[in-house]
């Protein structure tokens, strides 16, 4: 058999996480089964097993894959920049993710994932780990900023706690009423509370 390659291997996992998506959003995690993703993605349980060892790691490689905030862990990592300037630079690529059209088609399966499985020590630790990764992010620049003279000293903990529990309030309001946030206006308002941190 010939060696695949690390693209075509990516592709692959990529195309069964896409299988896991449409069949978790259409029946939820309980309900659907290993055979129903077999089936979606058109591959074998053996093509799927080289790539997650269960539905469990499948599940939780996808709610990795549509965290919001993974987009904002990326944007913290600007070379060369000022604190002010990557903060801003991250929230607003965060805005941007989060009012696509394609992150309002997984949000109401990721708001799902989380009412299913708080109750699971396994996914509730990977929640804590991804959000204590994304905070600390956000404190790390923040005290960043301070250290050098750029940002007043604030309390960079709960800035950061503040700014990631405003995302995910304000991806539950666009949920439950597609008129009552606009993207703009809060890409702005960001903005504006970083600008007010500056010396």
């Amino acid at each position: 058999m010939p060696k695949l390659s690390p693209e075509t291997i990516a592709a692959r996992k990529q195309h069964i996480l896409n299988a896991a998506l449409t069949c978790f959003a259409r029946n939820g995690y309980h309900q659907t089964t290993l055979d129903d993703i077999v089936k979606e993605a058109g591959v074998s349980k053996g093509g799927i097993y080289v790539h997650f060892d269960s539905k469990k790691e499948l599940y939780m490689a996808l709610f990795d894959w549509l965290m919001p905030e993974a987009e904002l862990a990326q944007n913290l990592q600007v070379d060369e920049a000022t604190a002010h300037e990557t903060l801003v630079t991250a929230l607003s690529g965060l805005v941007a993710g989060m009012s696509s059209a394609q992150f309002r088609q997984t949000a109401r399966l990721l708001l799902d994932m989380w009412l299913q499985n708080l109750h699971d020590p396994e996914f509730q630790q990977l929640f804590a780990d991804q959000y204590d990764q994304y905070r600390q992010s956000l404190i790390s620049i923040i005290e960043d900023g301070i250290a050098k003279g750029e940002f007043k000293h604030v309390d960079a903990p709960s800035i950061a706690n503040i700014l990631l529990g405003a995302f995910d309030g304000l991806m539950v309001q666009d949920l439950i009423d597609d008129s009552a946030v606009e993207w703009t206006a809060v890409s702005d308002t960001l903005t504006f509370i970083v600008k007010s941190m500056l010396i």
